[in-house]
């Protein structure tokens, strides 16, 4: 049973007094909110900052990514601007999503000019879209912290403690870097497998129940990952580690329209 908009805005609303009176917010009850609230979002916009910097005998390594993107459920649409550097080698994308003829397509702006191809079968969900939003499935427990302000907005602060899959991309990364899996196919979940706890935030609206903001600060857990690795010739040392990623316009997001210039894309066959 879907709830309304009035209906969560009233609990919420108890919530408040709840607090004014002493007591604690249910994290869980917040936490259940804001995986609703985002699943069932009509439209967001979220800029997502990911920054990983290490060394591997003592050569430095950089990752940092920023992509602005705008969802609509209905009709699907994602307009996604992304930017990054990796070991100073700068890049930019920018992608769309969109329904045509009650299918699916994706454009692409690469150097050559604007390509297309079938998006097939895609997840269209929020969570699929915005990955930093998967934080919230892959929460093993929560507990609240206090309330505060995020932008303008009074919001709960959740800890969340979540599964080592979070940590998959990083890990990745490094292994790649550094040449250390050798081969080995198995090595990143080898070392998944021994990851400590890993904590992050989400930031809850106090008013609407929204999340809007997610962290993930993981330097600690990954120095401890790659500090229990008995006998290897590569010595990795993590100096940052962070996912920050600031949601908005739920439910006003703008709408998204395909430059005109995608519009005479040349057709490619997907992938796969």
């Amino acid at each position: 049973m879907k709830i309304s908009r009035l209906a969560a805005a009233a609990a919420f609303s108890m919530i408040y007094l709840l607090a004014a009176c002493g007591s604690r917010p249910d994290a869980g009850v917040l936490l259940r909110e804001a995986k609703a609230r985002a699943a069932s979002a009509g439209s967001c916009a979220a800029v997502t900052v990911s920054e990983l910097s290490f060394t591997a005998n003592g050569a430095g390594h950089s990752f940092r990514s920023k992509t602005e993107l705008v969802y609509r459920a209905d009709p699907f649409a994602v307009k996604s601007a992304q930017s990054s550097q990796n070991d100073g080698a700068a890049g930019t994308g920018e992608t769309y999503t969109v329904t045509e003829d009650g299918r699916l397509s994706f454009y692409c702006k690469t150097p050559s000019g604007w390509q297309k191809s079938d998006a097939g079968d895609l997840d269209t969900s929020p969570a699929a879209q915005i990955a930093a939003l998967r934080l919230l499935d892959e929460t093993e427990s929560q507990s609240y912290v206090r309330e505060t302000e995020t932008g303008s907005r009074k919001t709960h602060k959740i800890e969340l403690k979540l599964k080592s899959e979070v940590l998959r991309g990083f890990v990745e990364n490094i292994v790649t870097a550094s040449g250390m899996a050798n081969g080995s196919s198995t090595a990143v979940q080898a070392l998944l497998d021994g990851a400590p706890a890993v904590y992050g935030y989400c930031y809850a609206d106090a008013e609407t129940g929204d999340p809007l903001r997610l962290e993930l600060d993981a330097a600690d857990a990954l120095n401890q990952i790659f500090g229990n690795i008995d006998g290897s010739p590569v010595k990795i040392s993590v100096s940052a580690c962070r996912t920050v990623c600031d949601l908005s316009a739920f439910g006003s997001a703008p709408a998204v329209a395909l430059p005109e210039e995608a519009k005479n894309a040349s057709s490619v066959q997907a992938e796969g």
